[in-house]
This record gives C-alpha cells, sequence and structure tokens, in this order.
C-alpha cells in the first residue's frame, strides 16, 4: 500500500521518487511534495506540466488524498489495497464523467488479436470506452523500464 502511494505522486507530479538530477531539496518526491499539499494554489506547482491542470486539478487532488492515506506511518492505519482500489475507481469513473464533453487526444484504439483478448482475460487491464476522455488512462502508458 505504501508503494502505491508513492506510485500515485509518480503519477501526479511526474517525477521518480528519487532523482539525484534535481537541485538537492527536490531528490526526494516525498519531502519533495509536503509543503506544497496543504493549499490549492500551491498543489497545482507540483502537479505533471505534461498535465492540463485546468481539467485534472480536481482528479489530482483526489488522488493525492487517496497517497497520503497508503503513506500513514502506521502500517494498520493504511488502508486495504481493495479499499484503495474502490476509492481509485471512483475517481476515475467520476472525472471521466466530469469530461465527457471534452474530445479525446492521444488515445488509440488498438485491435487485438483472439490469443491477446485471452490474455486480456487473465490480466486485469484498464480500458477507455469510446468517446471518453480521462487523463489518468492518457497519461499512464506502459513502457520498458530499464532497472539497475
Amino acid at each position: 500500500v505504501w508503494s502505491y502511494g508513492v506510485f500515485l505522486y509518480e503519477l501526479i507530479t511526474g517525477r521518480r521518487p528519487l532523482d539525484r538530477n534535481l537541485p538537492k531539496g527536490e531528490q526526494k518526491l516525498l519531502e519533495w511534495i509536503k509543503p506544497y499539499l496543504s493549499d490549492s494554489k500551491k498543489f497545482q506547482l507540483i502537479l505533471d506540466p505534461r498535465l492540463d491542470k485546468k481539467q485534472v486539478i480536481k482528479s489530482a487532488q483526489r488522488l493525492a488524498t487517496i497517497a497520503n492515506r497508503c503513506l500513514v506511518k502506521n502500517p494498520k492505519s493504511r488502508p486495504k489495497m481493495s479499499e484503495v482500489l474502490q476509492m481509485v475507481n471512483g475517481i476515475v469513473e467520476s472525472s471521466s464523467s466530469d469530461n465527457s464533453h471534452i474530445p479525446s487526444k492521444n488515445v488509440s484504439k488498438v485491435e487485438v488479436s483472439h490469443d491477446a483478448e485471452i490474455n486480456m482475460k487473465k490480466k486485469r487491464t484498464m480500458d477507455q470506452k469510446p468517446g471518453e476522455s480521462n487523463w489518468f488512462v492518457r497519461m499512464w502508458r506502459p513502457k520498458l523500464v530499464r532497472t539497475c
């Protein structure tokens, strides 16, 4: 659950949890964001610059609230992953209904082969319905990540 809270902040900010290429005060993600969480005007400063801040601020703040619950020091006070999933799904559903009038961009329809369809049934995937504009789905793209 802790790691998922960190992941949510990675998604919101577009930054890695630890980036030594940034100035000293900005290298550790969780320490960097703390002063920005109390005020919504300041919160906008930590949003990923690739996001349209006007469209996503409310959803991002809701995700930050969930992230904060995941990052509580006492492990017993953190929500279960099933609860976190319900909260995130609620945000995704409300943001997609709020943004249904906004045309989607950078979302392409993918043809799925029979074999891939069988694999999809085995794994849980996040699908976007035609006509939905959801920044969360548009931002998250699986990619190959190099690990050390």
